[in-house]
């Protein structure tokens, strides 16, 4: 993704005033902004950067979605052969709190270690793979916004994309290594949320709720674009796979949808997002769901209004998972289904 999408140039062509997606545009020009002050704020590291490690924003800020209560998912990766772990977690630690300074919200949770590039490649699918390099590998590809060391970054995601095109078995003339590992990464979440909320007694609201929207727009996007270049020659799949890939969900639905002759069925999922976002972009909201309980669930206006949201959202996303099903149906079926 090296430029913003336009989405309220956008918005005609999918049927939707640009006025009722105020939400969409205005986070997408902010975590741009934003993520031009990251760059530039961690630029002063490089005259003693360490070789072979870059840091990248995942997370809403990596798919241009983040409000001012939004956190920042860094991630560090670095090659083996140029790099030691220690130092891509110092650069990383330094990073941080740099950020944090900028106002940054720094998360460290999933991403707080650096990672070796050849973990993340080396036994895609094997014994030695685990849900960490899942995770990283699916949203690097997907949403992964570099911030520091441009030329490193730019290097380890075509590292990752290669992973999955270079075999000359199973890497699939529909790249079906990357779209089952990328369908392998939802399905994943979706239990995922099952241990947090069940076992780990984590809140839920908020996570039940990105489950329903960001995460399930997330996948759609991925079917939508699989599914249009199963449409186009074999020899420009890889290269259209690769253009598109680590653009929004919201952006990467809408076009894949205006390439198969459907624009205007990417509207109501971009209406049901906008207010998924504003709930998000308020802090008062975003507490009182962290707060909620779930036997109280029913009591929370707020909650069933965003509930109420999530199944216009669905229905939004099976009218689109219905049209690829019926009109590109040998590639749905195979790849999206069986």
């Amino acid at each position: 993704m090296r430029t913003p999408p336009d989405y309220r140039a956008l918005a005609p062509t999918i049927g939707v005033d640009p006025a009722a997606i105020p939400t969409i545009i205005g986070s997408a020009a902010r975590s741009w902004a934003r993520l031009g002050e990251a760059r530039r704020c961690l630029s002063e590291l490089d005259a003693d950067a360490p070789e072979g490690v870059a840091l990248f924003a995942l997370g809403s800020l990596g798919r241009l979605e983040a409000s001012e209560a939004s956190d920042l998912d860094l991630a560090a990766i670095y090659r083996g052969d140029a790099a030691t772990a220690a130092a891509a977690d110092q650069r990383r630690s330094e990073a941080a709190t740099r950020l944090r300074a900028l106002g940054f919200e720094v998360a460290d949770k999933t991403f707080a270690r650096a990672l070796d590039l050849d973990a993340l490649v080396a036994d895609v699918g094997g014994r030695q793979d685990t849900c960490d390099h899942l995770t990283y590998r699916a949203l690097l590809l997907t949403e992964g916004a570099w911030v520091h060391a441009p030329a490193v970054a730019r290097g380890i995601l075509d590292a990752i994309f290669q992973a999955y095109t270079r075999g000359t078995i199973a890497s699939g003339r529909f790249l079906s290594a990357l779209g089952n590992d990328l369908h392998r990464y939802y399905r994943t979440i979706c239990v995922d949320y099952r241990h947090k909320v069940e076992v780990a007694g984590k809140g839920w609201a908020l996570r039940n709720l990105k489950l329903r929207h960001s995460r399930k727009t997330w996948h759609l996007a991925n079917l939508v674009l699989f599914t249009w270049a199963s449409e186009v020659d074999e020899d420009a799949r890889e290269g259209l796979i690769a253009a598109h890939l680590s653009e929004p969900p919201l952006a990467r639905i809408a076009a894949g949808l205006d390439a198969l002759g459907a624009a205007p069925l990417a509207g109501p999922l971009f209406v049901a997002y906008e207010r998924f976002l504003a709930a998000l972009a308020d802090p008062e909201a975003r507490a009182s769901l962290d707060a909620l309980d779930h036997e109280a669930r029913t009591e929370s206006a707020l909650y069933r209004d965003l509930r109420g949201n999530a199944d216009r959202l669905d229905d939004a996303a099976q009218a689109i998972a219905l049209h690829l099903l019926e009109n590109h149906q040998r590639y749905m079926i195979r790849f999206g289904l069986l």
